[in-house]
């Protein structure tokens, strides 16, 4: 019995789907956020000066206001005060809160324009270095009471700024003394020269007239001899 053949077909593979080859184009880019705001400066804390500053403006703030007591103010309007006085009760401490808030407010912007609170801390550090630098040195030997001083220190404690500015002022003249003495002994040095220039000069002079003698004293004596030669010669 034959069997019929039988055809071997490739299995049929399932078309794969076409992608697409082209996107949309999107738009990625996002808006940026803005930055956040930065923190607000921490506020400082107040030194003990500086709560002092602060009690004693309250403390004085509050005199002050307690000198506007109901009934002053209400004798500035003694109408009202008869007619209504819980009312004008009402405006006075209206009023009263109004000023003391306002001036606690100018009170608190002053001290931030001003930066009082730094400032006053600073002092506090200032202050306790300079005690600490205090207490590091040696403390100075006490000093011993006036009244127990001998006689010769009392009196050479009163005296010495005198002496001290006496003693300047002869410094100062002495100065200007040596200083004229100097001049004089240069100009008496020059005129010292200039004599003992002259002298020179007239010593040159008496040694050329005492030569100028000794030879009109030799031709003097050769005229006499030639004289009596002549006188002889005539005589004869």
């Amino acid at each position: 019995m034959e069997q019929l053949p039988t055809s071997h077909e490739p299995p049929a593979h399932p078309a794969h789907p076409a992608e697409a080859t082209s996107n949309p184009n999107s738009n990625n880019t996002e808006a940026l956020s803005p930055s956040p705001p930065p923190q607000p400066p921490t506020a400082l804390t107040p030194g003990p000066r500086a709560q002092a500053f602060t009690t004693l403006y309250q403390k004085t703030l509050k005199a002050t206001l307690s000198a506007i007591p109901y009934d002053a103010f209400a004798e500035c309007f003694p109408h009202i005060a008869a007619e209504a006085p819980a009312a004008l009760n009402a405006y006075h401490g209206q009023m009263v809160s109004r000023l003391r808030s306002l001036a606690l407010d100018e009170f608190d912007t002053i001290l931030q324009e001003r930066n009082v609170v730094h400032h006053l801390n600073a002092l506090e550090d200032i202050i306790a270095d300079a005690r600490r630098r205090q207490r590091s040195y040696p403390s100075p030997p006490p000093q011993q009471p006036p009244h127990t001083l001998p006689p010769e220190a009392l009196l050479n404690a009163h005296l010495a700024p005198h002496l001290a500015s006496q003693q300047s002022l002869l410094n100062a003249k002495l100065q200007t003394v040596e200083s004229q003495n100097a001049a004089l002994v240069q100009k008496i040095e020059s005129q010292r020269r200039e004599m003992e220039g002259l002298v020179g000069d007239l010593e040159a002079a008496v040694a050329d007239l005492e030569g100028a003698g000794d030879l009109v004293g030799e031709e003097g004596e050769k005229l006499a001899g030639e004289g009596r030669e002549v006188l002889g010669v005539l005589g004869s």
